[in-house]
Order: C-alpha cells, then sequence, then structure tokens
C-alpha cells in the first residue's frame, strides 16, 4: 500500500467517531482539497468506508464491521465450525496476542479469536517486531486453554504453522512450504510469507492458557529494506486477489479440525507435518550462542529439529533456544 495511502487512513482513524475536515487534511498533505478528495475516492474503490459531509469532512466507517462479517458468513457456511470461535476484530491495535493474552488473564473463553486490521507493535520469534500496514497483512492470534503435558507445549506454534499452511494452499495456487518451527515460505524464492508466535502461561506446573499469534502478508507490492530480500506475499507470488477474512476462515476451519486430535495425540499430526517441512534435506546455519552448519534430517515426535553435522554427530534443535537459517537466503 502506497505511504499516502496509510497516512491518511490512520489521519481518518485518528479522530474516532469525528469528522476530519478537507481543509486540514490538505494542509497536512500539502496540497489542495480537491486532491484529498481524489485521494478518497481511491480508498473507496479500494474498499475503504468513507463518508464525506459538507462543512464537516470526512469519517472513515469501521472496516473491523465489515472484516468480522465476512469471517463470520465464512464460518458459519461450515456447519463443524459454527459457533466454534468468538472473533474479536480491532481497527487498530498494538499487538494481537496482547489483547489475547489480557483477555485470557480475565477470563475469556477458550478458541476466542483477536485481529487487529493494523497492528503497531506486533512481536515476532526472538523479539522481532512485525508491524502490519493497514489492509496489507492478516494479524491476528488465538486462545486457547489446552489440556495437554506441559513438555508439549511447545508443538502448538508447529500445529499452527501446519494448518496456515493447509488454508493457504486449499485457497490459492501457490507454492509453500514450512520452514521449522512454523514459518511459512514460498518455495520459488525462500522468503517469508507467515510467522508465527506461541506464547504459554503456567500456573502450578499446569497449562493454564496459550496464545497463537499470526501475521501473514496478504497485499504487499514491496517491502523495505532490510525485508525486502527476506519477505514477500501472496500478492507478490501471483495470487491476483487474495482474502484476508477469507484466509482466516480458512486458517480457523482447519485449526478447529486439528486441534482436538492434537489434545489426545500431540504427535499425531508429525507425518504430514514432516512432508511439508521445507527444511528437511537442507543445510542450515544453526544460529545460538556458537553457530555452526549443519543438515536438517528429520523432526522428532517432540517437534525438535534433528541435525547432522559433517563429522557424522546427530543433536536436536529446541525451537526455544536457537535460530535456523539456510545457507543461502532465509530457507
Amino acid at each position: 500500500m502506497s505511504g499516502w495511502k496509510v497516512d491518511l487512513i490512520l489521519a481518518l482513524r485518528e479522530t474516532g467517531d469525528g469528522y476530519l475536515n478537507g481543509a486540514e487534511l490538505a494542509k497536512r498533505f500539502g496540497c489542495t482539497r480537491s486532491a484529498i478528495w481524489k485521494k478518497m475516492s481511491v480508498l473507496r474503490d479500494e474498499g475503504y468506508s468513507i463518508e464525506a459531509i459538507p462543512n464537516r469532512g470526512y469519517r472513515l466507517g469501521s472496516e473491523a464491521d465489515r472484516f468480522r462479517a465476512k469471517v463470520l458468513e465464512c464460518l458459519s457456511a461450515d456447519p463443524s465450525v459454527a459457533g466454534f470461535f468468538t472473533v474479536h476484530v480491532a481497527d487498530v491495535t498494538e499487538s494481537t496476542n496482547r489483547n489475547a493474552r489480557e483477555a485470557a488473564e480475565a477470563g475469556a473463553p477458550e478458541n476466542s479469536v483477536f485481529v487487529g486490521l493494523y497492528q503497531q507493535s506486533g512481536r515476532g520469534r526472538r523479539g522481532r517486531s512485525w508491524v502490519s500496514a493497514p489492509g496489507e497483512g492478516l494479524c491476528f492470534s488465538i486462545l486457547i486453554r489446552p489440556q495437554i503435558s506441559t513438555e508439549r507445549s511447545g508443538m502448538l506454534s508447529l500445529l499452527f504453522g501446519l494448518c496456515v499452511y493447509k488454508a493457504i494452499t486449499a485457497l490459492y495456487p501457490v507454492r509453500i512450504g514450512i520452514k521449522w518451527p512454523n514459518d511459512i515460505v514460498a518455495l520459488m524464492n525462500g522468503k517469508k510469507l507467515c510467522g508465527i508466535l506461541s506464547e504459554t502461561s503456567f500456573e502450578e506446573d499446569r497449562l493454564s492458557y496459550a496464545v497463537i499469534g499470526c501475521g501473514i502478508n496478504i497485499l504487499q507490492s514491496r517491502f523495505p529494506e532490510p525485508l525486502r530480500e527476506i519477505a514477500t506475499s501472496l500478492l507478490m507470488e501471483g495470487v491476483p486477489d487474495p482474502s484476508a477474512p477469507i484466509l482466516l476462515a480458512g486458517v480457523l476451519k482447519e485449526f478447529s479440525r486439528s486441534y482436538s486430535a492434537f489434545v489426545s495425540d500431540p504427535a499425531g499430526f508429525l507425518d504430514e507435518y514432516r512432508r511439508n517441512c521445507a527444511t528437511l534435506g537442507r543445510e542450515v546455519m544453526i544460529v545460538g550462542e556458537n553457530q555452526r552448519v549443519a543438515t536438517a534430517i528429520n523432526v522428532s515426535d517432540r517437534g525438535e529439529l534433528m541435525i547432522r553435522f559433517s563429522d557424522g554427530a546427530e543433536a536436536l534443535v529446541n525451537a526455544g533456544e536457537v535460530s535456523v537459517r539456510g545457507m543461502e537466503g532465509y530457507l
């Protein structure tokens, strides 16, 4: 999305339910009121609900309401998941994971989903930032309260990665794979399409709840440095008209089918995961206290990456301890 579009949408959202005068906007953007009117027309053509009242100005309608309605429409069409999720959508949020954690502490039910159409302070694995500009990405988090052992909780993000992979490939003809433990990457160029961050809370050695956050690049046409070499979007991978609400509904459907089976058999999904894990068979760099090169050979029944060094020695890598990078590019 062009820079002026993001700035204009944010300016409108800052007013809340109020109106923003055209003369004030023209002054802020250094253009004429006629140019502002033309920019508003462009945004309307892209689906934004913008009201214009003479002598009052412009107001942005809630995109969140439209987004939520579309997700619920898609979910209600499938009786197996209708009513399974409670979906909350915000036009702007600091972090969907933070929203989910706060709701969990307040007693929110399992399968509550929190979406941010514009996420300002999202976070990925190992403290990396994940910011989603308005209309370009899909950022959401799901709250669950699984009755599983604490040592199995780390496998939730692998399971969710598989669900995202299956949802994307079911909807769009795009060649992707899973980069261990849970990133989704384009196989043609190894660039990152989706990141997942799982966070857990324990009480007296018991898993109280888990929050799984997910960010998927949807409509970006380019990325700033230094992301340009490692990131991609569905649009950049040749999907002509990807839909964030339809994709979210697809991910939730896949997760609803997999979740109950996971609780009873946490390792049951791993064969399918291994078949679609693009990391396996590749030479990788293990980035931790000491960097070493190894070959990824398998994923253990506990979700660890099994690696083999050049001297034949084998080891298990835990996602919480190290990062894995490809020898050439992100994958």
